[in-house]
């Protein structure tokens, strides 16, 4: 699963966990009842969350991406310092 940055139509962005971004804008899309403008992932799911993904029995990722509209667009996170330090 990757975590993806998604900016709709008239509502707030938000944060989908997909396989793919094609997956991520359909989920996003569903969710959000509105149009996906933009889809970039990110390093780490971020807040507000669309929807979070169980790896299993109740396991999920913490929302570690504490400044996405910077970090959209990498693989990797950006910040010489832990964002939570």
């Amino acid at each position: 699963m990757q975590a993806y940055w998604l900016k709709f139509e008239g509502r707030p962005p938000g944060c989908v966990e997909a396989a793919s971004e094609e997956d991520a804008k359909r989920i996003g899309a569903e969710s959000m009842g509105a149009a996906v403008l933009e889809c970039d992932r990110l390093p780490y799911p971020a807040n507000p969350r669309i929807n979070t993904h169980i790896y299993r029995e109740g396991v999920t990722c913490p929302s570690f991406c504490f400044r996405p509209e910077q970090c959209k667009g990498k693989t990797c996170c950006p910040q010489r310092r832990s964002c939570d330090d």
